[in-house]
């Protein structure tokens, strides 16, 4: 699948969940260029621009790591791996699961030979987990015992559960320490945004902002602290959200309107 395929559908699945949080069910949507989406909201057609908050520093905001690019290289790997990994692991008939990997922060961007020998471990330990009930079997490198296992090298952690084909879900994760969303970074998303407001509104007059962080990747771990400053943010879309992803907690920002959190 090409990468601009891949980074849409990956847009819609955090619309999708957004949505779904806020107890939103739109009649229809429509993917696009500019804005990211068309939403149909009972005949009142809205248009959503959705991006993604990364922990890379700005010049406003100190507290924010400047190893954004390696670690979204990183992740690059990790998801292409799990990837590669679910192939060769479905490739052999094996029964569906939900599985989850956690990654070490060895691993090395561009080694692809370790990178595929990995994916075949992962494939490996998982099919070794698999069970005909539904309880959840773990692996974990630290109480692995065999020797200098290659596994242990680059993954931490691995959760396997059989579910239904619909359901089987194989989600790469990276350990990394967790930062607090900064007013600074979130206003510098936003203005990144507002010059294309107008482009927008040729397509609906009604424009979200959606800023979602998504926890499970290394580089996007940022955290809404109970005291964000709400007042500071300005943005002249007609409603903006930040949206944690793995929390599900949301802050939102409407043009001219008190701000809110929830």
């Amino acid at each position: 699948m090409a990468s601009d395929d891949k980074k849409k559908r990956h847009e819609r699945f955090l619309l999708d969940r957004f949505l779904e949080h806020q107890g939103i069910t739109p009649t229809g949507i429509v993917g696009r260029e500019s804005p990211d989406f068309l939403v149909d909201l009972d005949g009142r057609v809205v248009g959503i621009e959705v991006t993604e908050l990364f922990t890379q520093r700005c010049n406003s905001d100190p507290h924010l790591r400047p190893e954004g690019p390696l670690l979204q290289a990183r992740e690059q790997v990790c998801t292409q791996i799990v990837s590669k990994a679910r192939e060769i692991y479905f490739d052999t008939n094996n029964p569906p699961v939900l599985s989850h990997i956690l990654f070490s922060d060895r691993i090395i961007p561009a080694d692809k030979r370790k990178g595929d020998q990995i994916a075949k471990l992962i494939a490996d330990q998982i099919q070794g987990m698999s069970r005909q009930d539904s309880e959840t079997a773990e692996w974990r490198s630290r109480e692995d015992e065999k020797e200098e296992n290659p596994l242990s090298e680059w993954v931490s952690f691995i959760s396997a559960c059989r579910v239904p084909e619909r359901f089987a879900r194989w989600s790469p994760n990276s350990a990394g320490l967790v930062f607090p969303l900064a007013p600074a970074r979130l206003q510098e998303e936003i203005d990144q945004k507002v010059p294309k407001l107008n482009a927008y509104k040729e397509c609906a007059e009604e424009i979200w902002l959606l800023i979602v962080a998504d926890r499970t990747r290394s580089s996007q771990k940022i955290s809404i602290m109970p005291d964000f400053p709400l007042d500071s943010i300005s943005s002249p879309f007609a409603k903006t959200f930040y949206y944690d992803y793995v929390h599900g907690k949301v802050l939102s920002f409407e043009a001219g309107c008190p701000t809110s959190r929830f």
